[in-house]
């Protein structure tokens, strides 16, 4: 299996990742046409959506069949158990009709790395699903989506069309699906062919149609948290702290029997007493770290890390786990690093050495910076190495 690339350089070029930060990103559409039909073979294939129809056990939460001429029930393609009826999804898709495989970051190890490699970038949750279209075919309706998406097409083509958004930026809930496309003129229209990248920032509506070949493309998610989120989460704090905010709105409030001034000085005192204890940072601190901890690295080849941490050596070539996600803690007498849905104590002295393993792709044992001795560097990287967070590297 070829390596993927780090994720935004790989998505990305040619295009430096300021340019499309400052530019593009939750701003306008971006299309970049490569001439390069090899460029995602390494993320996954048809060969590859037809292994995880045929032999996975999915449901109906995993697979939807969607056409945009006609409403697909999931009972038309499921067992009484909900699982999926691969002959019947077939059929449906003979038929023109889309298969979308969901969530396929669980499922395909490609595709989980290259996830976890965005969101070291993004400090975001990714996602990523497959379409799979029959040739001439739409899925979906004229819509936007809630969450930015990049599309990586990998088979056939497919014709885009997408139009100024309706609601900027939208949150989860305000999703909008047109009958018709908008009555405007479209911000863009082209045809993503394999090696193609389409970036669709949220509430640009779009629509999509396979060309005369079928087409299979993954559409990466990005699940951004908002600053509305985070003020939610502020309030959300003050209010466990601060007894006022948990007490009932006024009887009568809804029938107008209070005066608006009463309500008026209420909710200004509210107001003042939530920006006398906002604690905006420590809310940022525990959302960072709810993050971090859930997110873990795709751990491939440990039992063979294991083997080689027993036969550790100064002169071994180690380096971080790709698409690790962590954070580290220092406290009086400890560090505390934080990731794969766990916490583990150092002591403090090896805090320098701690992030330095942490962060470099490929060095030597022996030239671990910090205070520690041969032999507890040894015993540092040994410890990593079984925490799965430390692998060995070819020289």
């Amino acid at each position: 299996m070829m390596e993927v690339p780090p994720a935004l350089a790989y998505l990305l070029q040619p295009i430096p990742l300021q340019t499309f930060l400052s530019r593009y990103y939750e701003r306008e559409p971006l299309f970049i046409e490569r001439d390069s039909p090899a460029h995602y073979d390494a993320l996954t294939s048809v060969d590859s959506l037809d292994d995880i129809l045929s032999a996975t056990a999915l449901t109906c939460d995993d697979v939807l069949v969607v056409d945009d001429s006609r409403d697909i029930d999931p009972g038309d393609y499921t067992f009484d158990d909900e699982s999926i009826d691969t002959v019947r999804v077939h059929r449906l898709f003979d038929e023109g009709a889309t298969i979308i495989l969901r969530q396929m970051h669980n499922k395909l190890p490609t595709l989980a790395r290259l996830c976890r490699n965005a969101e070291q970038q993004f400090s975001c949750r990714f996602q990523a699903n497959l379409y799979f279209s029959p040739p001439n075919a739409q899925g979906l309706t004229t819509h936007h989506d809630t969450h930015d998406v990049f599309v990586l097409q990998i088979l056939g083509s497919k014709h885009w069309q997408t139009y100024e958004p309706t609601v900027p930026l939208p949150l989860p809930g305000q999703r909008y699906y047109w009958e018709t496309a908008p009555d405007r003129p479209p911000v863009a229209d082209f045809t993503l062919r394999p090696g193609d990248l389409f970036y669709c920032p949220r509430g640009f509506p779009h629509n999509a149609r396979a060309t005369q070949d079928a087409s299979l493309h993954i559409t990466l998610g990005s699940l951004a948290a908002t600053w509305a989120e985070l003020l939610l989460e502020v309030v959300a704090d003050v209010a466990l702290r601060d007894s006022a905010f948990r007490a009932s709105l006024p009887p009568g409030y809804a029938t107008q029997e209070i005066e608006p001034a009463v309500l008026d000085g209420k909710l200004n005192d509210l107001l003042a007493r939530l920006q006398l204890q906002a604690r905006p940072r420590h809310v940022l601190e525990m959302m960072a770290e709810r993050f971090t901890i859930d997110r873990h690295a795709v751990i491939s080849g440990q039992r063979r890390t294991l083997q080689a941490a027993a036969a550790l050596t100064l002169d071994s070539r180690v380096g971080v786990q790709p698409g690790l996600l962590y954070r580290v803690s220092e406290h009086r007498r400890k560090v505390t690093l934080i990731c794969n849905y766990r916490q583990i104590a150092f002591p403090r002295f090896t805090a320098s050495s701690l992030k330095f393993a942490l962060c470099t792709p490929s060095f030597l044992v022996r030239d671990l910076p910090g205070p520690l001795t041969d032999g507890a560097k040894i015993i540092l990287i040994r410890r990593l190495m079984r925490e799965a967070l430390v692998v060995t590297v070819p020289d």
